[in-house]
């Protein structure tokens, strides 16, 4: 059987496999007598083609600190072949045109998207996949895609604006590197597997930029209910006091720990703690804030500039 190889896009195109038939017609008459003919030639089928294509897909410059640690770039690897196919990855952290290069991960340098959560993530019950070359390569329908991550630690000694290029790369595992385009490369199941116009590699580039976030805290008195109904500061009087936590610059602050101690002159109002408007536990439990030994405590993962967060508490004047 022959094989057929296109000059259009194989991802809208004939899947690999396809059969065509071809059936020609004659029609005559003789003697007065119409007669009909038929000539069906051997049906071709329509070769794989081998394509890949990478794209970054993190809108702007992942922004990180230097030093900094398992920063993430996003990209999509989406087979643009006619059929399903195996991808081999690898990263290239030496690209031209930058300030500085990113370095692997020790955790990982790539990974595949689990699906669990958007997002990555690399630790915990959501936790995507350590990408392990020739072991889970991705595989994909043609037309289909998976998200995978380049994950890199920061070097130090960097200032604001400092850029760093890697690129996720992504070839066809069937395909020998440097195979010109149009070349068959093997034959499975009577179908015949041909490099696509790309050479069935691609790579696209992300960028780090590293930023600087500053942190700031301001304290104010939002409300006050004396007990004669008034707004004045006095004995049995209760204050609501806001914290505003702001994260300023670009980057992303981690670890921020807000803690108030109240003087001697104030006690706390139990159970009355809110973040964002949302009420939280005076004990250390699973939510973020906590009252004791005489503190307003509240643990804020991380702050990602611009952000602003508000924590907060209600106590009695003495």
């Amino acid at each position: 059987m022959l094989a057929l190889l296109a000059s259009h896009a194989w991802a809208a195109g004939t899947p690999a496999g396809t059969q065509i038939p071809n059936t020609a017609v004659i029609s005559y008459t003789y003697n007065g007598t119409p007669a009909t003919q038929f000539a069906s030639a051997i049906p071709v089928v329509v070769a794989r083609v081998l394509s890949v294509r990478t794209t970054w897909q993190d809108s702007t410059p992942a922004p990180v600190n230097s030093p900094d640690a398992i920063r993430p770039l996003t990209f999509a690897v989406t087979n643009t072949g006619n059929g399903t196919d195996t991808f081999a990855l690898w990263r290239d952290n030496a690209l031209a045109g930058d300030q500085f290069d990113p370095l692997d991960a020790p955790a990982g340098a790539i990974w595949l998207e689990s699906g669990a959560q958007p997002g990555f993530q690399a630790t915990g019950p959501n936790a995507d996949i350590p990408y392990l070359p020739g072991t889970n390569d991705p595989v994909l329908a043609a037309d289909a895609s998976r998200i995978a991550y380049l994950a890199s630690n920061i070097p130090p000694g960097f200032t604001t604006g400092a850029m760093a290029r890697a690129s996720l790369q992504a070839r066809s595992s069937q395909v020998p590197p440097g195979t010109p385009p149009g070349t068959q490369v093997g034959v499975q199941n009577g179908i015949a597997s041909i490099v696509g116009a790309n050479g069935a590699f691609s790579a696209a580039p992300g960028i780090y930029l590293v930023s600087v976030v500053a942190v700031g805290i301001g304290k104010s008195v939002v409300a006050i209910a004396d007990p004669a109904g008034g707004q004045r500061v006095m004995t049995g009087a209760v204050l609501t006091y806001r914290l505003q936590v702001t994260a300023t610059g670009n980057g992303t602050a981690n670890n921020i720990v807000v803690a108030d101690p109240l003087p001697a002159t104030l006690t706390f109002v139990p159970g009355s703690i809110t973040v964002d408007g949302i009420a939280r536990t005076d004990g250390a439990d699973g939510d973020d804030s906590s009252f004791s030994a005489g503190t307003v405590r509240t643990v804020l993962p991380s702050l990602t500039a611009p952000q602003t967060r508000a924590i907060e508490f209600k106590a009695t004047v003495n």
